[in-house]
């Protein structure tokens, strides 16, 4: 019995030294990202999966931006899972809307009457995929620090609602492109 209590205390702490599970918090993704919130676990020696969410939003004067979204990654380390230099696979999905109210024009009026009580708002999704190539430390502590930059390839969609005038305008719009990616993580790997 002893050598069985032994053994798992061993294994306890060698599950809990081997730090195969992060919660990070990415500050700039309240602006519009997919990754405030994200958990990386560890599925091999130089693999991990990471999966994340957000919410975010601003108001600057008359306009108001919200947007939530969600995002995988697949992670290859180039040295041992979890740590040191990484490629990453994204996949990830963003939705929202921007209201914005008597900004004194329209897109749809030209006329600078009919735009002086202006409001629209913007309903918008995206999908998108890419490539990220990123770095990650743990510390002894298990603060974790992780910073990656990348590309990806994004599509759009957009609908919008203007009113000027008492006239309703709708129409939409899609978009694609590839566009820079990237995040700095903040959290704790345990």
């Amino acid at each position: 019995m002893k050598k069985l209590l032994l053994l798992s205390a061993f294994a306890i702490s060698g599950i809990a030294m081997a730090q195969e599970n992060s919660i990070k918090a990415n500050p700039v993704a309240l602006l519009g990202g997919t990754d405030l919130i994200s958990f990386e676990h560890k599925l091999g020696d130089h693999f991990s999966a990471v999966v994340g969410g957000g919410y975010g939003g601003f108001k600057l004067g008359g306009y108001k931006y919200n947007s939530y979204g969600a995002g995988l990654q697949g992670r290859y380390y180039f040295t041992e899972a979890m740590t040191g230099f990484y490629a990453a696979v994204v996949a990830d999905y963003i939705g929202g809307k921007v209201k914005i109210e008597n900004m004194g024009f329209s897109f749809m009026a030209m006329d600078e009457d009919a735009s002086a009580n202006y409001k629209s708002e913007v309903n918008f999704s995206g999908f998108g995929g890419g490539v990220r190539a990123g770095y990650q430390w743990i510390f002894d502590s298990g603060f974790t620090l992780d910073v990656n930059l990348g590309a990806a390839y994004r599509s759009y969609n957009y609908k919008w609602n203007n009113v000027a005038e008492e006239e309703t305008y709708e129409d939409s719009l899609k978009g694609n492109g590839v566009l820079p990616t990237g995040s700095v993580g903040i959290g704790y790997s345990f």
